[in-house]
């Protein structure tokens, strides 16, 4: 696995995760609000400027967009926060990500966190906050597994959800 920032070259594939997501009815998390662009080239101006800083919308902060690469396929979104607000400390984090509904169960969420972590170091984090939400197994195993430890449980801010938020430190 190889994680590369978003390009034209992957813009075919990108956009079929988005809709391989749109019509699982599930939301591509690590992924700069994908599910809300039609138009890809939009989207990556997006990206490009969230990590610059431009244009951020209130309670933002700049982040960096990558695609996780296997044998020359999208298989997943990862996406870090460069700092917290307290809106992000209390639910999202510092890390986001998915994997494509068909190339679940196969590890690559471990892996890719794993390769996000690297970069995390990169951008001067010590430590990340990663969150999901309680019913989310899956997710709470993979952030254990990259040695993500539980501080504690919250209510979303946004639904009814219970969210287990994890902090890794390196």
């Amino acid at each position: 696995m190889e994680l590369l920032r978003p390009n034209h070259l992957l813009k075919e594939q990108i956009m079929d995760y988005r809709k391989a997501f749109l019509q699982s009815g599930e939301q591509p998390y690590g992924g700069s609000s994908l599910q809300y662009f039609g138009d890809f080239d939009e989207w990556l101006e997006k990206v490009e400027n969230q990590e610059k800083g431009i244009d951020l919308p209130q309670h933002r902060v700049p982040s960096t967009q990558f695609v996780s690469i296997v044998d020359g396929r999208v298989i997943g979104l990862i996406n870090i926060r460069h700092r917290l607000t307290p809106e992000l400390l209390k639910e999202n984090g510092h890390i986001g990500y998915s994997i494509h509904p068909e190339e679940r169960q196969k590890g690559y969420a471990t892996e890719q966190l794993c390769l996000c972590l690297v970069e995390a170091r990169k951008l001067g984090l010590e430590k990340v906050l990663v969150s999901c939400d309680k019913p989310n197994i899956a997710s709470a195993k993979t952030i254990q597994k990259v040695g993500g430890v539980l501080e504690n449980e919250v209510k979303s801010l946004y639904s009814d959800e219970i969210v287990q938020r994890y902090w890794i430190e390196f």
